[in-house]
């Protein structure tokens, strides 16, 4: 319950008019009476201003012990997964929280950055240097204005043997002009002979040392920044740091900005790579599956050309599908909640757009790629904005037109996953004519767009409707779409068929008349645990429809 200061002081009012009407007129029609009933007016209204009080206390006090405990379990998994030994100084505060250190790591893991530069030194330094020391090769070097913090860091890598992969620098603020206006910033001359710089970890120089004090490391470092490199920006809660970031994107044609909802809030700033003119962006969208999240994957990575990227973009699973993707270097976007497939799919659309790909291929995560079936459907790309490839009776659904048996009799059972390979194979084979037919509309369980689809965009970082949920995407984008939309008629991709939405199939239904499938995997599975939460979800639908 959100107790807020209107409630109070509405409440307070009614018990103070009730208060005068009985002190003024009480008397002459209620007697003595009205004395005891000035009290308990009185009292209920002190009573009900301290009720309201200490909820919204509890609230608050909850919130608080869970953000504690929940930073706690993240500084344990830290300890374990780089195993650390000894102990880390004081997080927070000053310092760098543990949820912001969690990214630093999770990053660190995935991208493997060869050469990082650190604005600020202190735990996140460690943390960069153990990063460093389990992947095996880098360096970070941290500037650091302060020599007393110079000295302090420097000691806490030695004692955490880090001194072969982190290199705390002292870099005294001085001036520099940028726009022809004066900044004042880290010295930058112990990297000015460095390597391209792969992440820029920003949590200095203080505030207080100008307005907009951390402006500066964009406009400095550009030009040292590789394509693809990372900027990850600390206490992004600020009013500060917001205005820092919507300078960079207004000055910086190439970069990218995600916000991260951690306890200090954090920006996390992409450069665009110059090179992805002609490529294609794969984004694979998992929410838990990871046995087909597996297979999936493994079958595109073995499959795929070279100018095609795969990205997973996890709407928050807690399967281990993070980390299997971390453990076998398959770049991942995750979320902190499951927010549904429409805002992984819209996600994805930022990417592409932002990042200047040819292409945008969606993948559910219950799919079976062949070799030779991405390239013929990039192929059929070029000409019509939208295709997509068949695959098996079930695998098609509402779009009877993708079903395989229509085209061809291949003597293999197309069924099973198997003979994704043969099926693919055989159609490779046979002569087509017409390698695409245009249709109205396509099922959205694989299918891919050219950069004309940006013309036909939900909103400037939106291709999808937002309340679209997880059904009704590609329909709705279909209708939306003027130019040629077709089916790949030499291209077979396997389709388990629902298992992206077993997790909200409550009442074992079939797809038409399940309730449940415009939920995310986490509020399913919150309905699914409580009888009382289902039922009520029943009524609200009933009412609703």
């Amino acid at each position: 319950m959100n107790i807020g200061k209107k409630n109070i002081v509405f409440s307070l009012l009614v018990f103070i008019v009730l208060y005068f009407v009985i002190m003024v007129y009480g008397k002459n029609y209620l007697g003595d009476i009205s004395y005891f009933l000035l009290y308990l007016i009185a009292s209920f209204g002190l009573y009900v201003n301290y009720t309201f009080k200490t909820r919204k206390l509890k609230i608050e006090t909850d919130k608080e012990i869970n953000d504690k405990y929940k930073q706690l379990e993240i500084l344990t998994s830290l300890y374990a997964s780089l195993e650390i030994k000894k102990p880390l100084p004081e997080t927070g505060g000053w310092a760098a929280h543990p949820d912001f250190l969690k990214k630093i790591t999770e990053i660190i893991l995935l991208k493997k950055p060869q050469f990082i530069v650190e604005a600020s030194s202190g735990v996140s330094s460690i943390i960069i240097g153990y990063c460093i020391k389990k992947i095996g090769f880098g360096k970070v070097i941290s500037l650091e204005h302060d020599i007393n913090y110079v000295e302090k860091s420097r000691s806490l890598i030695i004692k955490h043997n880090l001194q072969d992969y982190v290199e705390i620098i002292h870099a005294p603020l001085q001036n520099f002009k940028i726009k022809n206006k004066e900044w004042i910033w880290y010295n930058i001359d112990s990297i000015a002979d460095k390597p391209l710089i792969d992440m820029i970890v920003v949590d200095g120089p203080p505030y207080y040392i100008q307005d907009l004090s951390r402006y500066p490391v964009v406009p400095l470092l550009y030009d040292k920044m590789n394509d693809n490199s990372i900027l990850i920006l600390d206490d992004g809660v600020r009013e500060e740091e917001k205005e820092i970031t919507r300078r960079w994107e207004e000055e910086f044609e190439d970069i990218s900005i995600e916000y991260f909802n951690f306890e200090s809030g954090a920006f996390l700033v992409s450069k665009k790579s110059k090179n992805n003119e002609g490529k294609a962006l794969l984004a694979f969208t998992t929410a838990n599956q990871l046995e087909y999240n597996i297979k999936g994957i493994r079958s595109i990575l073995e499959n795929k050309p070279e100018d095609v990227d795969i990205v997973v973009f996890d709407d928050a699973s807690n399967d281990g599908t993070v980390d299997w993707c971390i453990d076998n270097h398959v770049s991942i976007v995750t979320k902190e909640h499951a927010m549904g497939l429409t805002h992984s799919w819209n996600l994805a659309y930022q990417k592409f757009k932002n990042e200047n790909y040819k292409f945008l291929m969606f993948s559910n995560s219950d799919i079976i790629v062949p070799k030779k079936a991405l390239e013929k459907i990039l192929e059929q790309n070029e000409k019509f904005i939208i295709v997509s490839p068949l695959s098996s009776k079930t695998g098609v659904g509402h779009q009877p037109k993708q079903d395989l048996r229509n085209y061809y009799n291949p003597p293999f059972d197309e069924f099973n996953y198997v003979n994704t390979d043969k099926v693919q194979e055989f159609i490779n084979q046979q002569e087509v004519e017409n390698k695409c037919e245009e249709v109205d509309y396509i099922n959205g369980f694989f299918f891919s767009v050219n950069r004309d689809i940006i013309q036909y965009e939900y909103s400037e970082t939106e291709l999808f409707h937002p309340k679209n949920h997880n059904v009704g995407n590609e329909h709705e984008l279909c209708e939306r779409v003027s130019k040629p939309i077709g089916i790949v008629l030499n291209s077979f991709i396997f389709h388990f068929k629902g298992v992206s939405l077993e997790v909200t199939n409550l009442d074992n239904q079939s797809y038409e008349y399940n309730i449940y499938r415009d939920l995310n995997w986490q509020q399913a599975e919150k309905i699914k645990n409580s009888s009382w939460r289902k039922l009520w979800f029943k009524i609200k639908y009933k009412y609703n429809h």
